[in-house]
Formats: structure tokens, C-alpha cells, sequence
């Protein structure tokens, strides 16, 4: 691919289109579907089993047109605040949320090559809810068929996400095999530990791990692991520890002594409770990116993690063979979207583990100057043009392999 814009987001995202489910599921559980209905003011909501409330669209999908066929950004605040209090409807937004086709349009009225596509986000902890192990699996099936269509449409500038199942380690691997096997995607997203679990590493993980360190895939997470909406965090479906069998066809309940809380799945956790269980010594070329985290907070991250580290890993029996922060810088990645913070002091975690990102459709997008903003924020910081490729799209080139000329331009016009 011939870079026009020097400009790869590292974090975009889809709205899934209001037949997914119902048009793709196996014919005995469509009646069961996540489908939309229409709110009483007038916005488009998606209704999924053993979840009481539907769950209306709204910040996920803030760009849309508001007249006569033309998006219309003056009075935005206005016209974001009526966002948040009567939701949207699919008719509203840009259609690229579901159109491939439209999709490139819009890429370009972003001037922004290409980018690696994330689920709708919002309808998925529901999902994940879903109690009936059939159901959920099959929802993240219908998904992955659906996204890899998606990609086809041109994949040379979009990057579907296989959704990874949270219904076993077993379904984990069944489903990585044939979405990245058998339909062409090239990377995925954690939607738990691969095991099922939410809270904590599995022995189990390391099968996962194996197998895309074998296909040289990157692994992602999405902000965190969002937990499912029915309650606290639970080991849904397989927890050796909690002895629920994969096969149960409604939630395993944890340990009776497990405290879970918004933290045991967001980025920092998860990646700090990899890191002490040696995932990364185990696999030592694995690729993990935690996307839409922003990056000030990095170093001084960095720093605690190694200082506690230093400290207390004798009396807990960790011996590892990094410290955590060289860990960060050989196996990591994150996304940012608007950090001048962070890429000001880029140096001190790396330049080469940051990526751009527009974050486009959801509410931390500013669709259509995303890539001239990310260009300004490397101009201010004062990065060198090789700098600026590597945040705004080398790493993300080399990460999701996109075949891409060396001679590109360096971001933007």
C-alpha cells in the first residue's frame, strides 16, 4: 500500500449494523437475538438476553449527519450534549459504521490511510452476559464472520479485530483458528483472559498464547475488560479454581473470597498481572497492545511497577528475568489519541510502543481533522520526521503486517 497521508489509526472502531445477529445466527436462536427497538425519544437502543435494560446508542456514534445529507460540525457542543440525553438512531449516523464501502470515504475525508477496527464496544458487556453458553458463543461467531466480510472490502486499509470468546479456553482457541485460519483476520481482541476469566491469568491462557506467538499475530485489549452488566465480575464459564465445567449453561460463580472491582480488568492490571505470572518470559515475542489508554501516566507506571517489583518479588517467590518497565518497552503497545503530555515525554516509555489513534466514531474522535490533530501534537512535541512515522504509523504498519512503501510521506500533508 502507497501511503497518501502518512497516517494508520491504531484504534477505530464499527457500530454493528442493527441485523447482525438476527440475520447471522443459527436459525434456532434468532428469535433470541440482540436486535435494536426504538426508545420512547426516538433513538435507536439494542435489547439482549438476561440483560433488563436496552442499551441506547449514543456516545459510540457521535458523528453523524445532521441536514440535508452533509455533516455539519458548528454548534457541535449543543448538538453533543442532545446526543447524550436522547441517544441516535442508525439512520442518523455515518453509515460507514457498518459500510465498508462508505467506510473508505470516510477514511479519506479523515486523510487517514488505514486502520485497525475495534467492536461497537457498548453492546458487548451484554453480550458477555448472556448466560446461555450456545447463545454467547454464537454472538461472537456471527461477529467475526460479519467483521471479516467487512475487512475484504479493502484489507489493505482495514484491520478487522477477531472478537476473542469468553466462553472457555477451548472456544478461545476453536474460534481463533477459524477466524484467523479460516477467514484471513490478523489480529484479535481480548474481551477476557483467554481462559474466560476476568479477574486473573490462567494457566489455561498459555495455549492462547502459544498459538498466536506461532502465526506472529498482536494481541489487543480494549481499555479494559469490561465486565458483563449482570453484576460483579464472574469466571462465566470455565474457573478451574471455582470448578465450573466449560460446559455449564449458565454463569460459574468465583471463589466465594473474590473482591472484584473496575480495576482487576482495566489495561494496567492486566498487563502488571501478565508480566508477574511470566507470560512474557514464557513468550518472549508476544505482542500485546492496549488500546485507547492514552500515555502520561506511563512512566510514573513504569516506575511503581519497578519499584515494587524490586522490592517485594522475594517474599512472593517471583523471580523474573526483566524488570517490568523492559518488559512494557519489548512487548507492548499502546494507543493515544489526544496526549500532549504523553508524546512530550514520549522518550520516557518509548517511542516506538506509542501509536496514533482516532478513536472514529465514538466521542473521542473529531472526525474529519483526526490525523491533522495527531500530526500537530508530534509538531508541538517537537518529534523528528522519523519520530512522526514511527507514532503515526510505522509501528502499527509492522504490528498488523500492512504491506507499506518505505517512501511514504511523513504525516499529513
Amino acid at each position: 500500500m502507497k501511503l497518501r497521508f502518512g497516517v494508520i489509526s491504531g484504534d477505530s472502531h464499527v457500530n454493528e449494523p442493527p441485523d447482525l445477529w438476527t440475520s447471522r445466527l443459527p436459525a434456532g436462536l434468532r428469535e433470541r437475538a440482540p436486535h435494536v427497538i426504538e426508545t420512547r425519544s426516538g433513538a435507536s437502543a439494542w435489547v439482549v438476553e438476561d440483560t433488563e435494560r436496552p442499551m441506547p446508542m449514543g456516545l459510540n456514534s457521535v458523528h453523524y449527519w445532521w441536514q440535508k445529507g452533509k455533516y455539519d460540525r458548528s454548534n457541535y457542543r449543543d448538538k453533543y450534549a442532545e446526543i447524550r440525553i436522547r441517544g441516535v438512531k442508525y439512520d442518523d449516523i455515518l453509515s460507514g459504521s457498518w459500510d465498508p464501502k462508505a467506510r473508505l470515504v470516510e477514511l479519506d475525508e479523515d486523510h487517514v490511510d488505514a486502520e485497525v477496527l475495534y467492536n461497537g464496544a457498548g453492546i458487548w458487556p451484554a453480550i458477555k452476559n448472556i448466560h446461555d453458553r450456545e447463545l454467547n458463543l454464537s454472538c461472537f461467531r456471527a461477529y467475526n464472520d460479519w467483521i471479516s466480510e467487512f475487512e475484504s472490502e479493502d484489507p489493505e486499509r482495514l484491520v478487522g479485530n477477531a472478537a476473542v470468546p469468553v466462553t472457555g479456553i477451548d472456544d478461545a482457541l476453536d474460534e481463533l483458528h477459524r477466524a484467523c485460519d479460516g477467514m484471513g483476520l490478523r489480529t484479535c481482541t481480548l474481551e477476557s483472559y483467554p481462559s474466560g476469566r476476568y479477574t486473573q491469568p490462567s494457566p489455561d491462557d498459555d495455549r492462547f498464547w502459544a498459538e498466536v506467538v506461532e502465526r506472529e499475530m498482536t494481541v489487543n485489549m480494549h481499555v479494559t475488560f469490561s465486565f458483563p452488566t449482570g453484576g460483579l465480575p464472574r469466571e462465566v464459564f470455565s474457573d478451574p479454581q471455582a470448578g465450573a465445567s466449560q460446559g455449564a449453561t449458565k454463569p460459574g460463580a468465583t471463589q466465594a473470597s473474590t473482591v472484584a472491582s473496575a480495576t482487576d480488568g482495566s489495561f494496567a492490571t492486566v498487563f502488571g498481572s501478565m508480566v508477574l505470572s511470566g507470560v512474557f518470559d514464557r513468550f518472549p515475542t508476544l505482542q500485546f497492545v492496549g488500546a485507547e489508554t492514552n500515555c502520561a501516566w506511563i512512566p510514573s507506571w513504569l516506575q511503581d511497577l519497578d519499584a515494587a517489583y524490586l522490592r517485594y518479588h522475594h517474599r512472593h517467590g517471583v523471580q523474573l528475568e526483566l524488570l517490568p518497565s523492559e518488559y512494557y518497552r519489548r512487548n507492548c503497545h499502546i494507543t493515544f489519541i489526544v496526549d500532549q503530555v504523553g508524546v512530550d515525554n514520549r522518550h520516557l516509555m518509548g517511542v516506538e510502543t506509542l501509536m496514533w489513534s482516532s478513536d472514529f466514531p465514538h466521542s473521542g474522535s473529531h472526525w474529519p481533522i483526526d490525523a491533522e490533530l495527531g500530526a500537530e501534537m508530534c509538531r508541538r512535541a517537537g518529534c523528528t520526521p522519523g519520530e512522526t512515522e514511527r507514532i503515526m504509523w510505522r509501528t502499527a504498519a509492522e504490528l498488523y503486517h500492512l504491506d507499506v512503501e518505505a517512501d511514504a510521506p511523513v504525516a499529513v500533508g
